[in-house]
């Protein structure tokens, strides 16, 4: 007997000893694991070796407290809300990833507000002063104590400069990076106790889904990045008339503290006010989708926080867009994959939506295709027997995002972002008008972006980055091929290709090496054509020396072909 109790205090100290190890704040640890205890979550926590860590009179009580017969999502949005600003955040950030957590939780987590009581005007003088290294009354004529918005990782005042401008004073919360990582940090330990433990649980990753939170936690912990993304959105939307963004006090902005144009409004959710007033609710919600759109398909960098609240109506029926602390960024093929996405879903073209949904980079191992294909037909094909009046665009895009998390797809984490920003939006134009039509709005948008793309110029466009490409690929290929053929040799690569796709990956390879043969030789013709016009003496056509100029005619030739053929390519799969 005392062998065994020898045996089960020594399993205890090693427990403890990883714990330590693992988490630094033991003190804070106890209390997320009595707040999940108390809110049901016991299975868990016995699955993830935590539950002996709860106090016996706890345990006690729970076994003759009632059970009462709650959800686990709303179970788990009020433990978060007892938790505090940092685990509010992580359920603001799980509400958008519906490709992250079933759609039932991230609709649940919707309903979490910053909750967070505000700090004193004391400690906000202190940081303010210690941050730009000059005293508060040198800086404003005004500045009011008390906050217009208190929130998990900052609280804003209004203010006024000495030169008259009225601002919005943004101040991150005392030590709100120090309470961020340490709740971060045991998040993660017990995130990979539940992967490590739970079969069930594994396939939502909750590691990742915590890794992610980390990064997004500490872009916005570091005011200056919020400030040059909210110059780089002023300067993109300067000439608009239709769309502002605040103003950027750069010399008053530092990593803890940010001072903005204030912006006089109402928030685009607060739907009685807009009423109230007579707003003309059409035109902005037009303006707003027409701002999303040009934001993601033009600028290629997108408001990537949805969050009706921050959409201000302006004078005029202008919109003003607040809070860049996240933003998604679209390079020229996610833009291009997205369009065709969208203009899919506008059309009823369920080939084009499974094409562009397959190749949109959403891979992942173990995802059977064919069952992908089935679910995702079973989507679109009821827009085929449609009118166009009656697509509601956000339930078929929460629908696909569904499918994300049910195949364990690896979806960008932008479209997710854009997705929600669309639904969201959708959900308060039909609030507010529940004949409004998203796909009405939207279409000529997406048809003018779909028309440009077949005009000649940007056609040239993508006929020049392809040639530089290929021309790269030229170069890489001998080096790769040299790797792959070394691991191949010492058995350390899996080959495990359908016969489909190895005839694709072979016409794909042959295409791709007569297109760099063409653009070489049609590079070396005018190298050559270029030097034999300088060196060259002889018979010349139109002042020409004869040769440099056969060879010119020949380059030109191969380049239009090859133009010819990029273009032919793209108009199949627009």
């Amino acid at each position: 007997m005392p062998i065994l109790r020898h045996g089960l205090i020594r399993k205890q100290a090693n427990r403890m000893f990883h714990i330590i190890k693992e988490v630094r704040d033991i003190k804070r640890l106890n209390e997320i694991l009595i707040v999940l205890f108390e809110e049901g979550f016991e299975f868990l926590l016995a699955r993830a070796g935590l539950k002996h860590y709860i106090p016996i009179t706890k345990r006690l009580k729970s076994k003759i407290k009632k059970v009462e017969e709650i959800k686990p999502e709303v179970r788990l949005r009020r433990a978060f809300e007892r938790l505090g600003p940092t685990f509010i955040k992580l359920g603001q950030v799980l509400s958008v990833r519906p490709d992250l957590v079933p759609k039932e939780y991230s609709k649940e987590l919707e309903k979490l507000q910053d909750k967070v009581s505000e700090f004193s005007f004391e400690e906000v003088k202190e940081i303010i002063e210690k941050e730009l290294g000059r005293s508060l009354h040198s800086i404003f004529t005004n500045f009011e104590k008390k906050p217009i918005a208190s929130a998990s990782i900052s609280q804003v005042h209004k203010a006024t400069l000495k030169t008259g401008e009225t601002v919005a004073v943004k101040v991150q919360r005392p030590n709100a990076r120090k309470i961020m990582e340490t709740d971060t940090e045991i998040m993660h330990y017990f995130a990979k106790l539940l992967e490590n433990n739970i079969d069930k649980l594994r396939k939502f990753r909750p590691a990742r889904i915590v890794d992610e939170f980390k990064e997004w936690t500490e872009k916005e912990l570091d005011f200056r990045l919020e400030a040059r993304n909210a110059k780089r959105f002023y300067e993109n939307f300067k000439a608009s008339k239709t769309v502002h963004i605040p103003k950027v006090y750069g010399e008053l902005t530092t990593e803890k503290v940010l001072v903005l144009e204030f912006i006089e409004g109402i928030e685009l959710h607060n739907l009685k006010e807009i009423k109230r007033r007579r707003i003309d609710f059409n035109s902005i919600i037009s303006s707003g989708f027409d701002a999303v759109f040009t934001q993601v398909f033009v600028h290629g960098i997108f408001h990537a926080d949805p969050h009706p609240g921050n959409i201000i109506i302006m004078k005029n029926n202008v919109i003003a867009f607040v809070d860049f602390g996240i933003v998604g960024y679209f390079d020229e093929k996610l833009k291009n994959k997205n369009i065709d996405l969208l203009y899919g879903i506008v059309e009823q073209d369920e080939e084009l939506v499974m094409e562009t949904l397959i190749s949109m980079g959403m891979e992942s191992e173990g995802v059977n295709y064919e069952e992908l294909k089935a679910d995702i037909g079973f989507i679109i094909q009821p827009l085929q027997h449609s009118s166009i009046k009656e697509i509601k665009v956000s339930r078929v895009l929460e629908e696909i995002l569904g499918l994300a998390l049910k195949h364990s797809l690896k979806v960008p984490a932008s479209f997710v972002l854009l997705g929600k920003t669309i639904v969201t939006l959708e959900g308060l134009a039909i609030e507010y008008d529940p004949k409004f039509k998203l796909v009405e709005t939207a279409k000529p948008f997406i048809e003018k972006i779909v028309a440009k793309r077949k005009s000649p110029f940007y056609a040239w466009k993508s006929f020049a980055h392809n040639i530089n490409r290929y021309r790269q690929f030229a170069e890489d290929f001998p080096e790769k091929a040299e790797r792959a053929l070394e691991k191949i040799e010492r058995g350390s690569i899996k080959v495990d290709i359908e016969d489909t796709d190895i005839k694709k990956l072979s016409l794909e390879i042959d295409r791709s090496s007569n297109r760099v043969s063409y653009g070489l030789l049609v590079a070396a013709l005018w190298i050559t054509s270029a030097i034999l016009y300088q060196v060259e003496k002889g018979p010349t056509v139109f002042g020409i020396p004869l040769l440099s100029f056969v060879s010119f005619i020949f380059a030109s030739v191969f380049a239009f072909v090859l133009f010819i053929s990029i273009i032919r390519e793209n108009f199949r799969h627009w």
